[in-house]
Parts: C-alpha cells; sequence; structure tokens
C-alpha cells in the first residue's frame, strides 16, 4: 500500500460552522473532572480497557470529556481556527469532535470552542438506532454512555495535502487521552473498534465533510 506523509498546503483554516440540527444548550455545568489518589505514573499503568460498565452520571461523563477536549486557546488573527488542548493535534486543528449519547438527552456535542454541551436532533433516528444497535452488539455488557467521535475534515484537507494519516493519529489521540482521564477520575472506559459513520451520517447528513473516526463505551465499573 502506497503511503503519501502529509505536506502543508499553505492555506489558512476557516473554521466552518457545523450545521446541526436544532441545536440547543444544555444547563450542563460538570466542573473539573476529579482524580483519586493516583499519580500520572500510576493512572498510565493502570489503565485498562473495562467490559463491564453501569450508567454513570451525565455530569461525571461530561466531566471527562470536558477535562480531555476542552480548548484552552482558540487562535486569532493569522492563528485563527487553531486551538491549544491537553490533546496532540496535527497543525493544532483539533478536526475531532465529541458526541455523548445520553438515555434522556439523546445526541450531546461538546462546543469545545464555548465550552458548552449542545443537544442536537438527527436527521436520520432510524440510522441513530443503528448505530447504537452496532455498539451493544459490540460491548453488550456495557451499561454507560456511549462516546462517538465524528472528525469535521474541511480545513484539515484544505491545509494539508494527504490529509487522512492525521486524520487517523488525531483520532488515536483523542481516544487514548479520553481513556486516561478516565481512568484518573475512576470511570471505566472501553474503545469498541468502530468507526461509527453511521453517527455522523444520522447527525449531519450523507456529507464527505464528517467522518466517524471512533466509538467508546464509558461507565462505573461493575463490582465482580
Amino acid at each position: 500500500m502506497k503511503r503519501t506523509d502529509p505536506s502543508p498546503t499553505g492555506a489558512a483554516p476557516r473554521s466552518p460552522a457545523i450545521d446541526w440540527v436544532n441545536p440547543r444548550r444544555l444547563d450542563l455545568d460538570p466542573g473539573v473532572a476529579r482524580s483519586g489518589l493516583l499519580d500520572f505514573g500510576e493512572v498510565l499503568r493502570s489503565r485498562r480497557s473495562t467490559r463491564r460498565l453501569e450508567k454513570a452520571t451525565l455530569q461525571q461523563v461530561a466531566a471527562v470529556v470536558r477535562e480531555a477536549l476542552k480548548a484552552d486557546y482558540t487562535g486569532t488573527g493569522m492563528h485563527e481556527g487553531r486551538k491549544r488542548k491537553r490533546v496532540i493535534s496535527a497543525g493544532a486543528l483539533h478536526p475531532v469532535n465529541c458526541v455523548l449519547i445520553d438515555p434522556d438527552e439523546g445526541a450531546i456535542y461538546y462546543d469545545d470552542e464555548n465550552d458548552v454541551f449542545v443537544a442536537v436532533q438527527p436527521r436520520d433516528q432510524a440510522l441513530l438506532g443503528t448505530y447504537l444497535a452496532k455498539c451493544e452488539d459490540v460491548l453488550p455488557t456495557a451499561r454507560g454512555h456511549v462516546i462517538g467521535l465524528i472528525a469535521d475534515v474541511r480545513d484539515l484537507s484544505s491545509v494539508y495535502t494527504d490529509h487522512e494519516t492525521l486524520l487517523w493519529r488525531d483520532a488515536g489521540a483523542v481516544l487514548q487521552t479520553l481513556a486516561l482521564t478516565s481512568e484518573a477520575s475512576n470511570l471505566g472506559f472501553c474503545p469498541l473498534g468502530i468507526l461509527g459513520q453511521e453517527l455522523a451520517d444520522a447527525l449531519l447528513g450523507n456529507d464527505q465533510a464528517f467522518v466517524g473516526v471512533g466509538a467508546a463505551a464509558i461507565g462505573r465499573r461493575v463490582q465482580e
């Protein structure tokens, strides 16, 4: 298989808004993800995929997502479209967006630039159901929240040629950071090994600018 290194084009990111359906800002302030007594080395050594999960509170899960993905800095002027986060990303573009699926609120998008959680409506409810059924088939022992990762490749594809490998590297960095933040917050986390294009299509339509790049389950560990 031929592999081509990405190369900067010299173009500036445009930071186009995402056209969510009926976005509704939630009155949700998860605060800061609280760690236990583990130091960072212990978090690294103790992290394991947890396959038996119970539902945690939405606030607990949102705190993990926020801690991992909040933008500490959003560029302006010549740096517009770039962000500083805990997660590494090519060109500081951070194309990966996180969507939580909550039993009560449905799909919830984390707007990292404005640091708010936004409930959004699916364009295709049946396709969203297909996605959730696929997640359950992969991990039937998980009763927690589902986290879906959707990449917006519009900026990435304009700023870099052969951008695809950057997209997958960014997605892996997000999953790893979420896993470590979950461990530090005493929550179980398990990547599901699927891309989740069904979620991207259900929420944003069949638009090639939005790519499913990962899914995971998160919740309280079941005590054996």
